[in-house]
């Protein structure tokens, strides 16, 4: 039975809002991926009180659904349909025994299951060729944002509408760069990237003539490197990471700066700073509009 006047704690609602923080954001560059295992209990706890009075289940729904872990090939999705509507995020943590096509596909029905699923994430996964299979034949059209390992480009053709593209390590030679090409023309967002020369930037931008956002994961030691990203000219988002060894704070602002005003794209422009937490995760530690 589920209780109307139930007196909600502030510290349940603060663990509630922050919990909300925990969202993965699919622009920041640090796409290594933080471990969603460590905050797992406490996820499932505040699902389980949020049952206990109308008025938190109605206010806590969204933020304790929108991301939806999943740990082991066996999904077991939420029994109630109005916690399915609420899940816009999946992230896949298998590290165990070597997934079975079944248990991948019984992942992709899952997937087609959700209405309002715009994001996946494959952190880890232990069946490059089960997973890439399965996908394969596979249509996602709702998911518009993907961050996978680059080894996993054999899923690409499940998402004929994909704009945002995440890869730990988004080098020019990765193996993921030429299936980007084909199967998503209309990329908008590509996150991740790490540093490559000039002529390697230029032949990005014309093989990705939709780029609004891009999101560098690179340890910038250099302002020269700047003159580099310039080759992107319709940029209204761009992410720098904030390193040990990297150019000083005021620097990759003043550097991030310069490219979006060069920007032949109309409008306010966003540039974020990110900087990688060890116990917390990446944190976004600086933002203006441009």
């Amino acid at each position: 039975m589920v209780s109307t006047d139930l007196q909600v704690p502030n510290e349940l609602w603060l663990e509630i809002m922050s919990h909300y923080a925990y969202s993965f954001d699919f622009n920041c560059p640090l796409v290594r991926q933080e471990d969603g295992g460590e905050r797992r209990h406490l996820r499932q706890t505040l699902r389980s009180l949020s049952q206990a009075s109308s008025t938190l289940r109605i206010l806590a729904l969204p933020f304790l659904w929108e991301r939806f872990d999943v740990f082991h090939p066996i999904v077991q999705p939420p029994g109630e349909l109005e916690c399915l509507v609420q899940i816009k995020s999946v992230h896949v943590w298998w590290r165990s025994r070597s997934t079975t096509e079944p248990e991948t596909l019984a992942l992709v029905n899952f997937l087609n299951s959700l209405p309002n699923l715009t994001g996946l994430q494959i952190a880890t996964y232990n069946n490059t060729q089960a997973v890439a299979r399965v996908f394969a034949s596979a249509s996602l059209p709702n998911v518009t944002a993907l961050s996978i390992p680059d080894s996993l480009h054999g899923i690409f053709p499940a998402f004929p509408n994909l704009t945002t593209f995440a890869c730990p390590s988004m080098f020019f030679d990765s193996p993921a760069i030429e299936p980007a090409k084909i199967h998503f023309p209309q990329l908008e967002a590509l996150i991740g990237l790490r540093f490559i020369n000039d002529d390697n930037h230029k032949t990005l931008a014309d093989d990705f003539p939709h780029l609004r956002v891009l999101a560098v994961a690179s340890i910038l030691q250099s302002s020269r490197v700047f003159s580099c990203f310039r080759a992107f000219k319709n940029l209204t988002e761009l992410s720098l990471f904030d390193g040990s060894m990297t150019l000083p704070l005021g620097e990759l602002i003043t550097g991030g700066r310069d490219i979006l005003r060069a920007s032949y794209a109309r409008g306010p422009k966003l540039l974020r700073v990110w900087k990688d937490d060890s116990e917390a995760g990446p944190r976004l530690i600086h933002f203006e509009r441009c």
